[in-house]
Order: structure tokens, then sequence, then C-alpha cells
């Protein structure tokens, strides 16, 4: 299940813009010169930037073949030429992408990643996923996403009924077909629901450590000797600010979560996935600290069928999540469409001139 929802050539031309436009000029041999409403130059240089970071990109994908001859280096130059014939027409149509409108965007980003990955995220894991994953800063990433709501807006003011009339809802057929081929991708890891009161050791010494191993022996005894209760030492003893005013709910986690495995230790996963519903553990420790766990929740590995949720925490259905993803293809093959056609358009307005004898 894949989070972006633009198409690739669109996301190609948005790295164009993150990439290399945003870098420092260097005194190069110009590659192209494009004129809509201003003179730009891309230069040799910025090609071969640009160059660089897909072959590093098709590497991270897996794709062993690297950029490297003529004619697909003169490709890469064709779409640096739109993505600047795009921005330069959003902007002289007063185009632009409000803050709120990058938030959301990051948002349903991050809410696709979910579904992708089978648990929820914090905004810190998530944004340090997405540092890790593509190698952005998240100042560059939010950059990123400026540039695809841009380049989505000035498409849609100029082709919206273009991109309507190819975009219809898809059919039961449709949506149970796509089911049956993809049966196997639809399913959940064994996974629990967990409270906890949580110390924390991260970045403490010897003696921090130590004054934590005190702070959580002293909780665990008096809930043991019964005087006080769980949700009384959450409320007293956990650090867990975001968790402690829902009796220290921390959500779900899956048992197959590498991320969850190296951030909290194999030990600790293993602990607490041999507790049973209801039961409150001993002490535990983690990479993090330690921790009181007590089980909501055990959900176990299934199949899903197309009328249950995508993951416990949300109410979207299986049928439901494959009917948006058949929409959001038709859309993408629409909005592809239409990028080709707004990029006729801009290039037959434009004043373009191509030094081909300068690249290699």
């Amino acid at each position: 299940m894949n989070y972006k929802k633009i198409t690739i050539f669109l996301v190609l031309l948005t790295l164009v813009g993150s990439l290399v436009f945003g870098q420092a000029l260097m005194i190069s041999k110009p590659a192209a010169s494009v004129f809509l409403t201003e003179t730009e130059t891309i230069t040799v240089k910025q090609l071969e930037a640009q160059i660089s970071a897909l072959n590093t990109l098709r590497l991270r994908s897996g794709q062993q073949t690297a950029i490297t001859s003529k004619s697909e280096k003169l490709e890469i130059l064709d779409m640096m030429i739109s993505d600047l014939l795009i921005m330069q027409g959003a902007d002289r149509d007063g185009i632009i992408a409000e803050e709120s409108e990058i938030d959301n965007a990051v948002a349903n980003q991050k809410a696709q990643y979910e579904q992708q990955k089978r648990r929820p995220y914090t905004d810190t894991e998530f944004r340090n996923e997405v540092i890790r994953e593509t190698g952005y800063t998240w100042e560059r990433y939010r950059g990123q996403m400026e540039r695809q709501i841009i380049q989505q807006k000035y498409i849609l003011a100029k082709k919206q009924a273009e991109i309507q009339s190819m975009v219809k809802m898809p059919e039961n057929s449709d949506i149970e077909a796509f089911y049956r081929q993809n049966k196997t991708q639809f399913s959940n890891p064994d996974m629990l629901r967990y409270s906890q009161v949580f110390i924390s050791t991260m970045n403490k010494d010897a003696a921090g450590r130590k004054e934590a191993e005190t702070k959580i022996n002293e909780a665990y005894r008096r809930y043991q000797n019964g005087s006080m209760t769980f949700e009384q030492i959450v409320n007293d003893y956990t650090e867990d600010q975001n968790a402690k005013y829902r009796n220290g709910d921390s959500g779900y986690i899956a048992y197959s979560d590498p991320n969850a495995t190296a951030y909290l230790g194999k030990n600790f996963m293993d602990d607490i996935f041999e507790l049973s519903n209801g039961e409150v553990s001993r002490v535990l420790i983690s990479n993090i600290g330690y921790h009181i766990v007590k089980i909501t929740d055990i959900r176990e590995a299934k199949l899903l069928g197309l009328d249950d949720t995508v993951l416990p925490t949300v109410t979207q259905t299986v049928r439901e999540y494959i009917a948006q993803q058949l929409i959001l293809k038709a859309q993408n093959n629409a909005l592809s469409a239409a990028l080709n056609s707004l990029v006729a358009d801009l290039k037959r307005d434009a004043d373009i001139t191509i030094f081909e004898d300068n690249i290699e």
C-alpha cells in the first residue's frame, strides 16, 4: 500500500525543485534556458546533481540500473524544464500553498503511511521515518509538499473539467476483483493494546537510572500491596504525559513491527506479548526505560475480509480502503494526462533553448 498520492511523474518534478533548484547556482555550462514569465537557466551541474539524486533513489528502491545515456539525461532535462514552466505559470496566476494545506498534506501522508505499516505513528515517529527514508530534512520535506500542492492546484485550475471527466466511482465488482487478486495483502499481524506506567532512562547517567529504577519499583510495590490501583500509579508515577490522561493507554503495537522492536528492544516485545489480556506485568526493562504494562486487548494475526476494519484503531473497512485506492489510481491517471496536456500548453507559450552539445 503506497502512501504517496500523486503520480511518479509529478513526484519527480517535485524532486527536481526540492533537490536541485533550491541549491545555490554554480558557474557551469547551460543545459537549457527557459522563459515563460522570466528567464531561468538550468545548468549542466544542476542536471548532473538531479541525475545523481535520482540514481540514489533508484538504488534505494532496489533498481540496479543508473541513468547514464544521453537520451535518458535529455528526458530528465525535459522534466526539469516542465517543472520550471509549471512553477512560473502558477506564480503568474497567483497559485500558492497555504500553511494549513501543507499541514493537511503531511497529515494525509502520515495516515496512509500508518495504513501501509499497519500501526499508528506519533508525529515524532512519522517525522523520523520521513527523514530516514527520504534523506530530507523535515523543512525540505515540507518544501516538497508545498511544491506538490502548488502544482496540483495549478493543474486543477487549468484542467479540472478534463480530470473530472476521466474519474469514475468504482463498481462493487471492481472492488471485489481487486480484493481477490490482492487478498494476502490485507492482513493484520499479532497485535496488542496496552496501558503503562513509564519511567525513562534515556540520556540519564548511572545515578539517574538508579533513581528511575527506585521510582518504578515503588510504584509496583504500591500496586502489589493494594494501596493503589493501576490507574492511580499511572496518574502518580508515569512520565508519559500524552498517555497519562488516558489511564496510560499507549495504543496498539504489532509484534512484527521492526521499528517498535528496534526502539523498545526484542526482550521487551517478547515480554509484553507473553502476557494475557487484562494482566499487569512485573517491572519490565526496554531500550528506553522501565515499564509496568497492563494488556487491554489482544488481536491475533488474521486475513481481513472486505468488511473488516483496516486497523483496530480506525473505522475504515477493507472495502472502503480498496474503493479509495481505485479512485486514487483513476485520479492519478487523469492527473498524469492533464499534466502532460498542461505542459504541452506551456511549452507552446514559452521560449525554450536546449544546449544539447553541452550534455555528454
